[in-house]
């Protein structure tokens, strides 16, 4: 991931979570580690109890990272710090509540612990319907779309879903 350079003083940036193309290759590697965990566990050198104690610490360093709290991404603040809760809000409200019922919409942390976790679920449900166990992950197009589809709706860049029909 290259860093932008801040021209008058020469120091390096770190990458900007808000930017599509760092974002994509966030969302790309975690896909790719729960990849590789599920097969960890499939080949018995990782328990479930692993499994799931590193699924809740990706929910964790996801919120944190998409919501400007990680040191080693900058972000836009307005959109990261405040914006984004109030999308993924208004955009996923149906998804947020079948996963997680008792979600606070009032409250941003709630919304974007929820919207992570239904995020990290859905990687397991897009590596099975993608056939991932014998497609692979590298050029599969349902592997592909869900990992553009995120980093469009992480950014704020509108997808389809975001147009509903009145």
């Amino acid at each position: 991931m290259s860093c932008p350079l801040r021209y008058a003083t020469k120091r390096q940036l770190e990458p900007n979570i808000s930017s599509y193309p760092v974002a994509r290759e966030v969302i790309a590697q975690a896909v790719a580690n729960t990849w590789d965990r599920a097969l960890r566990v499939s080949a018995g050198e990782m328990t479930l109890e692993e499994l799931e104690k590193a699924n809740l610490d990706l929910v964790i360093w996801l919120q944190e990272t998409f919501t400007g709290a990680n040191p080693h991404f900058s972000c836009e603040s307005e959109f990261n710090g405040r914006r984004l809760a109030e999308l993924m809000r208004d955009n996923m409200r149906s998804e947020i509540e079948a996963s997680n019922p008792a979600v606070d919409f009032d409250d941003d942390e709630s919304v974007m612990f929820s919207v992570f976790a239904y995020f990290v679920s859905e990687i397991f449900v897009v590596l099975k319907d993608a056939q991932a166990a014998t497609r692979g992950l590298k050029g599969n197009p349902q592997v592909e779309g869900f990992i553009d589809f995120w980093s469009l709706r992480l950014t704020g860049a509108p997808s389809a879903s975001d147009f509903k029909k009145e």
